[in-house]
């Protein structure tokens, strides 16, 4: 079956009526994932009012618990908050990043993994080398450093949602909104000040999804058109030092929802969405399917190797994938909540439901003596 059949709601559906752009970490010596996504009480389909945490054990995900980390009246004076991101800061602390859609800065706070106590909000921070001294991470002093080397000022500011730690230091990429021609690569030793790497120029929608695989990083861009299109398009790219980087071979048909690099089982792993019969649901049919696979090198030439393909009439949007000790774990929104609410233009977004299901088990956990 290609359909999403074992699956959970995360969201806590007895209050909220969107539920989307889910990110997730997961603590390796518990077991317990902490998710944040946007979400709301009032409204439909997408959300500007909330930022939701979920805490839940991977093998038992019935059982969750809810927190709001940023609430917009609270923290932001009645403005809308967006593009919510989570890392793991340490064994006790997680920290949750948002940004003010009217200022478009960018805050965090620190969540106590076993208590769940919130912290002060905080604003991020920027530094343009080593030796400067930091400052406000916004799209002002942003678009003023882009514009200073040449680049392609931002429209907007979204700190991309899978940010990677590699050897002590925490890597993400920093995009500027729809069809911007360049994005930021850059790194951080503390999760609150970002310093810059590099200036990547290549066309992306909103979103530059990381990974590190092989001594190199991999970066796959939102790049698909807003209607579904059977266009190809060469959105994956690697680097060895995050400074210079090469547009690999690989093509795919995408669509235009956010796609997701990430590690399985020592492989670099890929999933995106591609178009699908107008008629398949009400949800857009651009967003109704998740293609998952290995990305494979064969004689310096990239390739996609599918391993499971699903689908659903509710939605499958704003995913997001881990590796558990062999088991490939999803956390996707959909429309599954509230099938008849949410019109957006026709189609219904599809942001009513967090769902998280357990998709593919390479190999069994217990091992049995023969």
């Amino acid at each position: 079956m290609n359909n999403i059949e074992n699956h959970f709601m995360i969201n806590n559906g007895l209050k909220e009526m969107a539920a989307n752009a889910v990110e997730l970490v997961v603590d390796e010596r518990t077991g317990i994932a902490y998710a944040v996504y946007l979400s709301s009480e009032s409204a439909f389909g997408e959300s500007s009012e909330l930022v939701t945490l979920a805490r839940f054990n991977i093998l038992q995900p019935t059982n969750v618990e809810w927190t709001t980390v940023f609430n917009r009246e609270l923290d932001f004076d009645g403005d809308s908050l967006s593009e919510c991101n989570i890392i793991e800061l340490n064994s006790e602390i997680v920290r949750v990043y948002a940004v003010n859609l009217k200022t478009l800065t960018y805050y965090y706070k620190d969540i106590n993994k076993k208590t769940l106590a919130i912290s002060k909000m905080k604003e991020l921070k920027f530094k343009i080398s080593a030796s400067a001294q930091p400052i406000t991470l916004n799209k002002e002093n942003i678009n003023n450093y882009i514009f200073s080397i040449g680049g392609e000022p931002f429209s907007h500011l979204q700190i991309t949602t899978n940010i990677i730690k590699v050897d002590g230091f925490y890597y993400t990429t920093v995009c500027g909104g729809n069809k911007i021609s360049n994005f930021l690569f850059m790194k951080s030793a503390d999760g609150e000040t970002w310093s810059f790497v590099s200036l990547v120029k290549h066309i992306v929608n909103y979103e530059a999804m990381l990974a590190y695989y092989n001594n190199k990083f991999w970066v796959i861009c939102r790049n698909g058109e807003e209607i579904p299109t059977t266009k190809k398009q060469q959105n994956l790219l690697y680097s060895d030092d995050g400074v210079s980087w090469t547009e690999s071979n690989l093509s795919l048909e995408t669509s235009d929802t956010r796609p997701y690099l990430f590690n399985y089982q020592d492989n670099l792993y890929l999933a995106y969405s591609s178009p699908m019969p107008n008629d398949f649901s009400t949800i857009r049919p651009w967003r109704c399917n998740v293609h998952i696979g290995r990305i494979v090198s064969k004689n310096g030439v990239e390739d996609f190797e599918e391993i499971v393909y699903k689908e659903s009439k509710f939605g499958i949007v704003y995913y997001a994938l881990k590796d558990w000790y062999g088991k490939m774990i999803m956390l996707y929104s959909s429309g599954e909540l509230h099938p008849a609410e949410g019109l957006m233009g026709g189609w219904s977004q599809g942001k009513d439901c967090l769902n998280y299901a357990v998709l593919y088990e390479q190999a069994p956990i217990l091992m049995f003596k023969k």
